[in-house]
């Protein structure tokens, strides 16, 4: 068990940096465009950031699961859907005693303003939000749970699975940008916060034993993050 252990885990970790590397590519795209000048690069970033990185994944997924997408997203019981749902919305909530924790430990001053003026102020007319509560999240949880975490589950046991991949998925989210740009001065909030998403995500993943209830956790989060005001 422990060999196995040893070649899953760092291929995991493998896939991930890919991941990560594959979306910092696909990025470039909007340099690029800026560069020819492609004025309406900006305005449909998001989308099209989600439509190839999903594509991506999709890809990926395909030949994995030896080119096919049957059973992709299995049965479960509907209880884990609207679990998921009311977790989605409710995780906005939890971020602020969250907040709390992390001002505490890194001195910071996070805060999240609820607004009823924050649904109107979404702009869910706004084409880019399509990726962002529907491509994005579809892609990243097929990926670090439907792959990562259901391959960890073979080989370790379930508390270690949800925990490395809760890490890998909150390690795309980390301030890189501080170590080549002086300028840029970000910090671990948005880790620290994608790490707790990540592990509920996990559990329902594991509970329900569909990708499904997962996805519509993530796709709530974010409509929930869209329509509250973070300060």
């Amino acid at each position: 068990m422990m060999k196995s252990e040893l070649i899953t885990i760092p291929k995991a970790i493998l896939a991930t940096l890919l991941y990560f590397i594959g979306i910092q590519l696909i990025g470039v795209r909007f340099i690029i465009g800026e560069k020819i000048g492609f004025e309406n690069s900006y305005t449909y970033y998001h989308l099209i950031q989600g439509i190839l990185q999903l594509t991506g994944v999709l890809i990926f997924i395909y030949f994995i699961r030896n080119r096919t997408f049957k059973n992709l997203i299995k049965k479960t019981h509907l209880k884990w859907y609207l679990c998921a749902l009311i977790l989605g919305m409710s995780f906005v909530f939890m971020q602020t005693p969250l907040n709390w924790i992390y001002n505490l430990i890194f001195g910071t001053e996070y805060q999240i303003a609820y607004s009823i003026d924050g649904l109107a102020k979404a702009k869910f007319t706004n084409i880019n939000i399509i990726a962002t509560v529907l491509m994005i999240p579809i892609g990243e949880e097929l990926f670090f749970r439907g792959y990562i975490q259901n391959n960890l589950q073979k080989k370790t046991n379930t508390v270690v699975a949800i925990l490395l991949t809760s890490l890998l998925f909150a390690s795309i989210h980390a301030p890189y940008a501080n170590l080549i740009l002086d300028l840029i001065k970000q910090d671990w909030h948005l880790f620290y916060l994608a790490l707790f998403g990540g592990i509920i995500s996990g559990i329902l993943y594991f509970k329900s034993k569909s990708i499904g209830p997962s996805i519509i956790f993530s796709m709530f989060w974010n409509i929930m993050i869209s329509i509250s005001l973070i300060a």
